[in-house]
């Protein structure tokens, strides 16, 4: 896109955003590359996303980077817990697989070669191979990364345990029934040899949430997080923090295993 192009659309952008604000119809380059300056200057202020990031991150960040990478494959991390809430949707995250990929990559250990959604890179491959890109555009054939490794598993346990306790009987407001929650589940992940087909790494790990009474069926997880529970079988968002969790733990045992 030419330069001034670009400007003018930069001017249009601000325009829409701050209607109050007045410009040329035909404004000056340097006043829109200045204003463009002071936009990219303010960054900070405006971007409103936050890292989404564990405790286990760190662990990662920590890692020393290697002076060769091993190649590896993230194929599906599977949501096998059959759990779902009353309006028929998965409890568990469906985006472990995409976590693991991340984790991966946040370790700096490995070339990561995605094989989540094949199909569509794929697509690209067989326009190229019937001739449908233009000369000189697309991928090249018969160029494409082999993994030494294929990363794959599931998340396998769900459950939440209630535990009650108290003398049943309030008065102005004190005494009654206290309930606590804890939300647990667990991943099994493996790693495989492509060349051998054998199983060089696996395991089986577990983690879990605590949350303690805030309403008749409300229970509060980690900090101002609201979960609700029916009959011990719970609809809430919070644990997907815990499966990520164990997602970059195992990325972590895996490295420090020195299996590969």
């Amino acid at each position: 896109m030419k330069l001034a192009a670009y400007l003018i659309i930069i001017g249009l952008i601000f325009s829409a955003a701050f209607p109050g604000l007045i410009l040329a119809e035909e404004p000056e380059a340097e006043e829109l590359e200045e204003l463009s300056s002071e936009i990219l200057d303010s960054a900070d202020d405006i971007l409103s996303a936050d890292p989404n990031v564990t405790t286990a991150t760190q662990l990662l960040a920590a890692l020393p980077e290697p002076e060769e990478r091993t190649k590896i494959a993230v194929y599906n991390i599977a949501d096998k817990t059959g759990q779902y809430d009353d309006t028929g949707s998965p409890v568990i995250t469906q985006g472990a697989t995409d976590m693991m990929a991340t984790a991966l990559i946040r370790s700096r250990q490995f070339i990561v070669l995605d094989r989540i959604n094949f199909s569509d890179f794929m697509n690209e491959q067989n326009l190229q191979g019937e001739d449908r890109l233009a000369l000189g555009e697309g991928p090249a054939l018969g160029e494409m990364t082999g993994a030494d490794y294929v990363i794959e598993g599931a998340v396998t346990e769900y459950q939440v345990d209630r535990e009650g306790g108290g003398t049943g009987l309030t008065i102005a407001g004190i005494g009654g029934f206290n309930e606590t929650a804890t939300a647990s589940t667990a991943i099994d992940i493996r790693v495989t040899d492509t060349t051998s087909g054998e199983v060089v790494w696996s395991q089986s790990l577990a983690g879990e949430i605590e949350g303690s009474q805030v309403g008749l069926q409300a229970f509060s997880f980690l900090g101002d997080n609201i979960v609700e529970f029916e009959t011990g079988s719970g609809k809430q968002e919070e644990i997907n923090l815990v499966v990520r969790t164990l997602i970059e733990e195992a990325v972590f045992e895996i490295v420090e295993s020195d299996v590969l």
